[in-house]
């Protein structure tokens, strides 16, 4: 007998938008894969700091930069097609906050805890203080 679903129960049930405990574990699973694209797409400016390691001169990164990788993570197409909408709209964002500022020139001010911190500004600064000790 038909209850007039289409979709087979197995797929409804791991379905992140009428599921909260799949949209919770697809959240979990899109901010590992989201931390792995930040690091990628901020792979540069790590280098930089082992640089500054060496004695280099390494300029402090900038909000614009934080905002630039989120702007390429976010668009980054595997990223988007991994993951339905209600989980990219679960992340916050540093383009929804105020956390920049208007000097987006500015260094970053890594000891902010607003609540909720976006989720690049977190993954960058735990990136930042693993490659660079003293930023």
């Amino acid at each position: 007998m038909s209850d007039g679903l289409d979709v087979p129960l197995r797929e409804a049930e791991d379905d992140p938008e009428s599921d909260p405990v799949a949209l919770e574990r697809a959240v979990q699973r899109a901010a590992m894969d989201l931390q792995r694209v930040v690091a990628l797409i901020a792979q540069p400016y790590l280098r930089l700091l082992n640089q500054k390691k060496l004695g280099h001169w390494v300029p402090a990164p900038t909000w614009r930069l934080l905002v630039e990788i989120e702007e390429q993570a976010f668009a980054d197409l595997g990223f988007q097609g991994r993951y339905s909408a209600a989980v990219h709209n679960g992340f916050a964002r540093l383009v929804d906050s105020r956390l920049t500022g208007p000097d987006l020139d500015a260094p970053v001010d890594w000891q902010r805890d607003d609540d909720p911190l976006p989720a690049v500004y977190m993954i960058m600064r735990a990136l930042v203080h693993e490659f660079g000790p003293g930023t």
